[in-house]
Protein backbone atom coordinates (compact mmCIF):
# COMPACT_ATOMS: atom_id res chain seq x y z
CA UNK A 1 0.00 0.00 0.00
CA UNK A 2 2.90 2.67 1.22
CA UNK A 3 4.75 1.73 -2.25
CA UNK A 4 1.57 2.04 -4.48
CA UNK A 5 0.90 5.53 -2.57
CA UNK A 6 5.02 6.65 -3.25
CA UNK A 7 4.25 5.72 -7.17
CA UNK A 8 1.27 8.15 -7.11
CA UNK A 9 2.63 11.01 -5.64
CA UNK A 10 5.85 10.20 -7.85
CA UNK A 11 3.17 10.90 -11.15
CA UNK A 12 1.46 13.69 -9.46
CA UNK A 13 4.62 15.38 -9.14
CA UNK A 14 5.97 14.38 -12.39
CA UNK A 15 2.84 15.64 -14.08
CA UNK A 16 2.45 18.84 -12.09
CA UNK A 17 5.90 19.28 -13.58
CA UNK A 18 5.32 18.84 -16.76
CA UNK A 19 2.09 21.30 -16.90
CA UNK A 20 4.40 23.69 -15.35
CA UNK A 21 6.72 23.14 -18.21
CA UNK A 22 4.03 23.62 -20.74
CA UNK A 23 3.26 26.91 -19.36
CA UNK A 24 6.76 28.84 -19.53
CA UNK A 25 7.93 29.49 -22.91
CA UNK A 26 10.75 30.93 -25.25
CA UNK A 27 9.95 34.87 -25.55
CA UNK A 28 7.83 35.24 -29.03
CA UNK A 29 10.36 37.82 -30.13
CA UNK A 30 12.39 36.20 -33.20
CA UNK A 31 11.57 39.82 -34.06
CA UNK A 32 11.07 42.93 -33.26
CA UNK A 33 9.79 46.13 -35.24
CA UNK A 34 7.86 49.53 -35.77
CA UNK A 35 4.81 49.28 -37.56
CA UNK A 36 4.88 51.70 -40.33
CA UNK A 37 1.68 50.77 -42.66
CA UNK A 38 -1.76 48.87 -42.17
CA UNK A 39 -2.70 47.40 -45.40
CA UNK A 40 -5.80 45.38 -44.82
CA UNK A 41 -7.32 44.25 -41.37
CA UNK A 42 -5.01 41.15 -41.78
CA UNK A 43 -1.18 42.59 -43.47
CA UNK A 44 0.95 45.42 -42.25
CA UNK A 45 4.08 46.71 -42.80
CA UNK A 46 6.91 46.67 -40.45
CA UNK A 47 10.40 48.37 -40.10
CA UNK A 48 12.66 45.83 -38.51
CA UNK A 49 14.61 47.12 -35.50
CA UNK A 50 15.90 43.89 -34.79
CA UNK A 51 15.81 41.21 -37.26
CA UNK A 52 16.90 37.60 -38.27
CA UNK A 53 17.87 35.56 -41.22
CA UNK A 54 14.32 35.75 -42.94
CA UNK A 55 13.27 39.05 -42.28
CA UNK A 56 14.30 42.28 -44.57
CA UNK A 57 14.60 46.04 -43.50
CA UNK A 58 11.16 47.28 -44.31
CA UNK A 59 8.70 43.85 -44.77
CA UNK A 60 5.24 43.07 -45.65
CA UNK A 61 3.55 40.68 -42.60
CA UNK A 62 0.37 38.85 -42.85
CA UNK A 63 -1.16 37.60 -39.68
CA UNK A 64 -1.50 33.99 -39.52
CA UNK A 65 -5.06 32.22 -38.95
CA UNK A 66 -6.46 35.07 -39.56
CA UNK A 67 -8.48 36.72 -42.61
CA UNK A 68 -10.26 40.19 -42.54
CA UNK A 69 -12.77 41.44 -44.98
CA UNK A 70 -11.23 42.62 -48.57
CA UNK A 71 -10.84 46.52 -48.48
CA UNK A 72 -13.01 47.06 -51.56
CA UNK A 73 -15.85 46.22 -48.91
CA UNK A 74 -17.09 48.29 -46.42
CA UNK A 75 -16.37 45.65 -43.33
CA UNK A 76 -12.79 45.79 -44.71
CA UNK A 77 -12.19 48.96 -44.74
CA UNK A 78 -13.42 49.50 -41.12
CA UNK A 79 -11.44 46.53 -40.40
CA UNK A 80 -8.15 48.24 -41.63
CA UNK A 81 -9.38 51.25 -39.46
CA UNK A 82 -9.54 49.55 -36.60
CA UNK A 83 -6.25 47.22 -37.24
CA UNK A 84 -4.33 50.81 -38.03
CA UNK A 85 -5.73 53.23 -34.92
CA UNK A 86 -4.48 49.42 -32.60
CA UNK A 87 -0.99 49.63 -34.40
CA UNK A 88 -0.24 52.01 -36.32
CA UNK A 89 3.68 53.28 -35.09
CA UNK A 90 3.96 50.72 -32.31
CA UNK A 91 6.90 48.97 -31.75
CA UNK A 92 5.47 44.41 -31.85
CA UNK A 93 7.34 41.39 -31.34
CA UNK A 94 6.81 39.06 -34.03
CA UNK A 95 6.87 34.80 -33.77
CA UNK A 96 6.86 34.06 -37.53
CA UNK A 97 6.08 30.65 -38.66
CA UNK A 98 9.53 28.04 -38.71
CA UNK A 99 7.51 25.09 -40.71
CA UNK A 100 9.15 26.63 -43.72
CA UNK A 101 13.35 27.91 -44.31
CA UNK A 102 11.35 31.59 -45.42
CA UNK A 103 8.66 32.09 -43.01
CA UNK A 104 6.64 32.82 -46.24
CA UNK A 105 3.32 32.24 -47.79
CA UNK A 106 3.24 32.52 -51.70
CA UNK A 107 3.19 35.93 -51.54
CA UNK A 108 6.31 36.53 -49.90
CA UNK A 109 4.74 37.72 -46.72
CA UNK A 110 5.91 36.07 -43.26
CA UNK A 111 3.80 34.45 -42.14
CA UNK A 112 3.51 35.78 -37.82
CA UNK A 113 1.73 35.90 -34.57
CA UNK A 114 1.83 39.41 -33.53
CA UNK A 115 2.51 40.59 -30.09
CA UNK A 116 2.05 44.63 -28.37
CA UNK A 117 4.56 45.11 -25.76
CA UNK A 118 4.16 46.73 -22.43
CA UNK A 119 6.57 50.11 -21.69
CA UNK A 120 8.84 47.52 -20.74
CA UNK A 121 9.23 45.71 -23.68
CA UNK A 122 7.26 42.59 -22.41
CA UNK A 123 4.63 41.01 -24.57
CA UNK A 124 1.22 41.59 -23.89
CA UNK A 125 -1.36 38.78 -24.12
CA UNK A 126 -3.67 38.36 -26.29
CA UNK A 127 -1.77 38.39 -29.01
CA UNK A 128 -3.03 41.05 -32.04
CA UNK A 129 -4.16 38.06 -34.12
CA UNK A 130 -6.47 37.40 -31.49
CA UNK A 131 -7.67 40.81 -30.17
CA UNK A 132 -8.37 41.20 -34.28
CA UNK A 133 -10.79 38.39 -34.16
CA UNK A 134 -12.08 39.07 -30.17
CA UNK A 135 -12.84 42.94 -32.17
CA UNK A 136 -14.94 41.02 -34.99
CA UNK A 137 -13.10 42.36 -37.78
CA UNK A 138 -11.58 39.29 -38.67
CA UNK A 139 -12.11 35.49 -38.41
CA UNK A 140 -9.99 32.60 -37.83
CA UNK A 141 -8.59 30.55 -40.54
CA UNK A 142 -6.67 27.78 -39.15
CA UNK A 143 -3.74 26.93 -42.12
CA UNK A 144 -2.49 23.39 -41.05
CA UNK A 145 0.58 24.27 -43.42
CA UNK A 146 2.31 27.07 -40.43
CA UNK A 147 3.27 26.19 -36.72
CA UNK A 148 0.32 27.76 -35.27
CA UNK A 149 -2.68 26.72 -33.11
CA UNK A 150 -5.13 29.62 -33.22
CA UNK A 151 -6.95 27.89 -30.18
CA UNK A 152 -4.13 28.68 -27.79
CA UNK A 153 -5.08 32.34 -28.05
CA UNK A 154 -7.75 32.05 -25.76
CA UNK A 155 -5.72 29.94 -23.59
CA UNK A 156 -4.49 30.82 -20.00
CA UNK A 157 -1.54 33.37 -20.50
CA UNK A 158 1.66 31.52 -20.63
CA UNK A 159 5.31 32.70 -18.66
CA UNK A 160 8.16 33.59 -21.09
CA UNK A 161 11.01 32.78 -20.65
CA UNK A 162 13.82 36.26 -20.64
CA UNK A 163 14.60 37.15 -24.29
CA UNK A 164 17.76 38.90 -25.55
CA UNK A 165 15.90 40.98 -27.50
CA UNK A 166 14.27 42.72 -25.15
CA UNK A 167 17.57 43.21 -23.42
CA UNK A 168 18.11 44.91 -26.64
CA UNK A 169 15.14 46.97 -27.60
CA UNK A 170 15.69 48.40 -23.78
CA UNK A 171 19.59 49.57 -24.92
CA UNK A 172 18.11 50.69 -28.12
CA UNK A 173 15.70 53.44 -26.05
CA UNK A 174 18.52 54.05 -23.52
CA UNK A 175 20.65 55.29 -26.21
CA UNK A 176 18.10 56.90 -27.92
CA UNK A 177 17.51 58.71 -24.35
CA UNK A 178 20.99 60.17 -24.20
CA UNK A 179 20.98 60.97 -27.68
CA UNK A 180 17.72 63.11 -27.13
CA UNK A 181 19.35 64.47 -24.02
CA UNK A 182 22.59 65.87 -25.59
CA UNK A 183 20.52 67.40 -28.53
CA UNK A 184 18.32 69.22 -26.55
CA UNK A 185 20.73 70.11 -24.57
CA UNK A 186 22.04 71.33 -27.45
CA UNK A 187 18.86 73.60 -28.47
CA UNK A 188 17.46 71.33 -30.57
CA UNK A 189 13.84 69.70 -29.86
CA UNK A 190 13.10 66.09 -28.41
CA UNK A 191 12.26 63.38 -30.59
CA UNK A 192 10.36 60.28 -29.68
CA UNK A 193 11.49 57.18 -28.60
CA UNK A 194 9.77 53.49 -29.14
CA UNK A 195 6.14 53.39 -29.32
CA UNK A 196 5.00 50.59 -27.12
CA UNK A 197 1.35 49.04 -26.92
CA UNK A 198 0.96 49.87 -22.90
CA UNK A 199 2.10 51.39 -20.35
CA UNK A 200 4.90 51.07 -17.99
CA UNK A 201 4.82 47.65 -16.03
CA UNK A 202 6.65 45.86 -13.42
CA UNK A 203 5.07 42.51 -12.03
CA UNK A 204 5.23 39.07 -13.98
CA UNK A 205 1.41 39.60 -14.66
CA UNK A 206 0.32 42.68 -14.97
CA UNK A 207 -3.84 43.83 -15.93
CA UNK A 208 -3.20 46.91 -18.55
CA UNK A 209 -5.40 49.69 -18.99
CA UNK A 210 -7.27 47.40 -22.05
CA UNK A 211 -7.75 44.41 -19.92
CA UNK A 212 -4.72 42.71 -21.62
CA UNK A 213 -1.87 41.19 -19.72
CA UNK A 214 1.70 41.58 -19.53
CA UNK A 215 3.28 38.31 -19.51
CA UNK A 216 7.03 37.52 -19.31
CA UNK A 217 9.52 38.03 -15.95
CA UNK A 218 10.30 40.37 -13.50
CA UNK A 219 12.62 43.24 -14.66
Amino acid sequence: MMRRSAEVSSALICSTIMLAACNVLALPDEAAGRVVSVISGDALGVEMLIGDSRTAAVDSIRLADIEAPSTLTQEGKAAKEYAYNLLMNKTVYLDIDDSSSTGRNEWSQLICVVYLMDGDFRPVWPPVNRLLVDAGTARVSNDSCNEFDPSAWWAEPPSFLPGEKRNQLKAMQQGQRHRQEAYTTSGGAAASGLATGEDRKSSILDTSTAGRISIGYRK
